[in-house]
């Protein structure tokens, strides 16, 4: 067997979203990343996700009711609803997204997400470095707007919940 084909099987090849903690945004203020949450499942610095270095990949969160401020990054990204409503934004457009919508935002598009529904706004999402370029991975979101104050019911019932 090739050294090649060794470090191949030694490659994470899965994982699954309860295996990884739910984390949050640092750089974002106390009252959104209390309505908002992720799980990094490929590519990143996070302990236990698929190693990659071209994408990030994970599941994203928004409580009921919350409020997703307008945020920017470099990296396109991708997102796919599947549970939960929003009132979702990207750039001058604004539509509504329920399960089985996929939404683009090119680098750099403002985008904002209310959930507009009783239940968690559940969503996969993926960044990815375009022709090649992996610095666009390293460089966070920015808040392009104040984040509003949330709504008292835009809680998470647990933060244990998979």
């Amino acid at each position: 067997m090739s050294s090649k084909e060794n470090n191949a099987e030694n490659i994470q090849t899965h994982v699954h979203v309860r295996d990884v903690q739910w984390t949050a945004s640092p750089q974002y203020p106390e009252k959104l990343r209390r309505v908002y949450r992720y799980k990094p499942l490929i590519g990143g610095h996070w302990q236990g996700v698929i190693p990659q270095q071209d994408i990030l990949m994970g599941v994203l969160e928004l409580a009921p009711g919350a409020i997703y401020a307008a945020h920017a990054h470099p990296a396109p990204e991708l997102y796919y609803v599947m549970s939960g409503t929003a009132r979702w934004t990207v750039d001058d457009e604004t539509f509504d997204a329920e399960p089985g919508t996929a939404i683009y935002h090119a680098p750099n598009a403002l985008h904002r997400m209310i959930n507009t529904g009783d239940e968690t706004l559940r969503v996969c999402w993926m960044w990815w470095a375009p022709n090649g370029n992996r610095k666009v991975l390293n460089i966070g979101s920015k808040l392009l707007e104040p984040v509003p104050e949330q709504p008292e019911s835009a809680r998470f019932a647990t933060n244990d919940d998979a």
